[in-house]
């Protein structure tokens, strides 16, 4: 248990064996200290390894313990930096870790756990972009029950543009870390921040007949996979786009969906109440009616122009090349009009898209132009 005698361990008040129901990890390799003592009685390293077979067993037995106990505080450590990074996103899409290393160091009340990273992309390497990031954590864990049941008392991490920059960002501002400090100089831990993933978020719009349910539902992708991954940048989500083919302007719909999600959460971290968004009134005295066209012949899509339209414009669309819609555009992209229905006055407000050549300025041209499938 890292104690010098039996008697030693009887006399450890602070932190007695008894307390390892309160561990939140059991590391059941034996610190330096027993290493060193090891060493100075002549006992061999397998000697070492069967003190920490026997702690097993027991243990196992126990319910509370699963999921508590680790090998060594290198796989611990290692298996801590991951979570971290995970719960900060990938760096990459294709990450892949090119150097690593765990430094172990020991003192009075727990242990210090230094993990060094470097992560690379293959396909930045592999199209000439030599691009790479260094991330280290260092996670401090006080001990609770002897010299194997400890808590983390807290987790710092910094990132570069390499390894020995991130290296030095830590040493010089002492990294990032959820906690904060009170006035008095007192650590507190920060509350929770709403938490979302833009995945997620994606996920609930799967039903909008728009570009962004297009985007959420990979309508169009060649490889759809199993949707869309998690990351937290938007770089990621681009790289993530170069595999397979998309539909054309699925670039830009994915950077005005990523700020459409970074508002989103800034408005629910801020506190302040949803907006409720209500559909715009439509008087019937100001509102523009529905029209029916007579003696049309609709045009064959190959021969069609396209109306140059702004937010904000009043247009027309027509479904069966009969009855023109009053609509209003209310956003632009390369490929499609989103729009807003004047009428009927049941369906006013509701958003719809349609190819840019399918949306009109007149009642005529709207049915001459009318939507294909």
């Amino acid at each position: 248990m890292g104690y010098g005698s039996r008697a030693a361990l009887l006399a450890d008040k602070k932190s007695p064996i008894t307390n390892i129901s309160q561990a939140e990890f059991i590391v059941l390799q034996p610190i330096a200290f027993i290493k060193k003592r090891c060493k100075e009685l002549g006992l061999s390293e397998e000697f070492i390894s069967g003190l920490t077979t026997g702690h097993k067993h027991p243990m196992l037995l126990e319910k509370w313990f699963f999921n508590k106990i680790w090998p060594t505080f290198e796989f611990l450590a290692m298996n801590l930096a991951v979570d971290g990074i995970n719960s900060r996103g990938r760096i990459f899409a294709d990450q892949k870790v090119q150097r690593e290393g765990v430094n172990v160091e020991p003192y009075q009340d727990g242990v210090d756990l230094k993990v060094l990273n470097e992560y690379v992309s293959p396909r930045r390497v592999l199209s000439g972009q030599l691009e790479k990031r260094g991330v280290v954590d260092l996670i401090k864990l006080t001990r609770v029950a002897g010299h194997v049941g400890y808590v983390k008392a807290s987790h710092y991490w910094a990132e570069g543009e390499t390894l020995e920059a991130a290296i030095e960002k830590l040493e010089n501002s002492g990294g990032q870390s959820l906690v904060i400090q009170k006035p008095g100089g007192a650590e507190l831990e920060s509350s929770p921040l709403f938490e979302l993933s833009f995945a997620d978020w994606l996920a609930k719009h799967k039903k909008r007949d728009s570009p962004l349910g297009d985007l959420a539902n990979k309508r169009g992708f060649t490889i759809k996979g199993d949707g869309w991954p998690t990351y937290d940048n938007l770089q990621a989500y681009k790289d993530h786009l170069g595999i397979g083919d998309q539909p054309w302007g699925t670039t830009n719909a994915l950077e005005t969906a990523w700020k459409t999600y970074e508002n989103f959460l800034k408005r629910k971290r801020s506190g302040d109440p949803v907006r409720k968004v209500s559909k715009p009134d439509v008087k019937k005295s100001t509102s523009r009616p529905i029209v029916f066209v007579k003696n049309v012949k609709p045009l064959h899509f190959t021969k069609r122009t396209v109306e140059k339209f702004i937010a904000g414009d009043e247009a027309w669309i027509s479904w069966d090349a009969r009855k023109a819609i009053p609509v209003t555009v209310t956003k632009v992209d390369e490929r499609y009009y989103t729009f807003t229905i004047e009428r009927p006055l049941k369906n006013a407000g509701n958003e719809h898209y349609l190819r840019l050549d399918e949306v009109r300025s007149t009642p005529e041209l709207a049915c001459i132009n009318c939507v294909t499938l």
